[in-house]
């Protein structure tokens, strides 16, 4: 990895940030520490410590700044803004794996990730959908967008050839139903895929907004 060295004295929290940001997408949250973090910036350890306290409150600010960039529909219909959304979101995880890990340790709640919550809820609401309809919808919603989202992630691994071997090497009499769509498992996690499932989940909240009014 390409490391930023930068003059002493110079350096920002956005340049802080920014290179944290960088380990942890590449590398993992496991690989950001303080002694990384200054070796890339070209700092002394403690020139960091001036600007970011602990290894959690450096999480929280590379996330709240991957978050930043997530755009907000705010136009269409409901289910328009959903798709939309989790659309967008599927495809920050992707840019940002930092922020899946994240999330995985502790529940995201800094401000950007209740603003993009709170423009969900409003979607479902909006739709139709009450207060206890409404955050299983937006669990439902996440939980498919996140899984989605590490699936792919996976899949650009070079231990994900192990699956895709073992995909290919089914006993068709053992497992007659793995065998007969085994090209369509192993092109499971595309975007086309994940657009038909987040559509799937939309239109039964869609079903269900409509018995309920």
């Amino acid at each position: 990895m390409k490391t930023q060295r930068v003059a002493r004295g110079t350096v920002t929290v956005d340049a802080i940030e920014e290179a944290a940001l960088r380990i942890a997408d590449s590398e993992g949250l496991e690989a950001l520490n303080m002694r990384r973090l200054a070796g890339d910036l070209g700092v002394g350890v403690m020139t960091l410590y001036g600007y970011v306290r602990t290894k959690d409150e450096l999480i929280e600010r590379i996330t709240e700044r991957a978050i930043a960039e997530l755009t907000i529909p705010q136009t269409g219909t409901w289910t328009e803004r959903l798709e939309q959304l989790f659309g967008n979101l599927r495809a920050l995880l992707l840019a940002h794996p930092a922020v899946l890990y994240a999330d995985a340790a502790r529940p995201l709640s800094g401000p950007g990730a209740l603003q993009s919550a709170d423009a969900a809820l409003g979607a479902l609401r909006a739709g139709g959908l009450d207060g206890e309809q409404a955050v299983t919808a937006l669990s439902t919603l996440i939980a498919y967008t996140f899984g989605s989202a590490m699936f792919r992630l996976h899949q650009r691994a070079d231990d994900h050839q192990d699956y895709s071997k073992h995909i290919r090497g089914v006993d068709p009499d053992e497992l007659p139903n793995v065998a007969a769509v085994t090209p369509h498992l192993l092109s499971r996690g595309s975007e086309a895929e994940f657009r038909v499932g987040l559509r799937l989940i939309i239109d039964g909240l869609a079903r269900q907004a409509e018995g309920t009014s």
